[in-house]
């Protein structure tokens, strides 16, 4: 079975109506803490549509197809109404227990986690936390989230729409 997905992951409340207007939808809610499927071609399309070319910094070792955008940043402000708001990019890629995982949690554009981060890492560094029986991962419901959602196939076509 795999597991295969991209994530932003949001700590604290999330105007639902405005996060819907820039494509963000919540698959999980957790004690303050929100799953929202992302892919690079949001990212890219965001940036895009934005005008905004920076880049999140970001640790060395991540998938060619990690989100780089600074323009997560900048959606996650908007939908938390926070200027320093605490969030994290998560993604998987497994199949049949082999494959990886990579993450970053920030405090605004500052980074918290260090090189290279575990999902639970960076979910401990937004406060999510484990117990005897479950980390951080299954805390939050992770295990049930396999893969991202068919409403994102469409940035691909609006990039492509776009020349990104």
């Amino acid at each position: 079975m795999s597991h295969e997905i991209c994530a932003l992951v949001i700590a604290g409340q999330v105007d639902a109506q405005r996060a819907r207007s820039v494509g963000l939808r919540a698959v999980l809610v957790h004690d303050g803490i929100g799953v929202f499927p992302i892919n690079h071609y949001f990212s890219a399309y965001w940036a895009a549509k934005r005008r905004n070319s920076a880049s999140l910094d970001l640790p060395e070792g991540l998938s060619l197809l990690f989100p780089t955008e600074a323009v997560l940043c900048d959606l996650v402000r908007e939908v938390t109404g926070t200027d320093k708001p605490r969030f994290a990019i998560i993604e998987t890629n497994y199949f049949a227990g082999v494959g990886g995982q990579g993450a970053v949690a920030f405090d605004g554009e500052d980074r918290l986690t260090t090189d290279p981060s575990s999902i639970n890492q960076a979910l401990a560094a937004l406060g999510v936390r484990a117990t005897p029986a479950m980390d951080e991962f299954d805390v939050i419901g992770l295990a049930g989230f396999r893969s991202n959602p068919e409403h994102l196939d469409v940035y691909a076509e609006l990039c492509e729409g776009l020349g990104v």
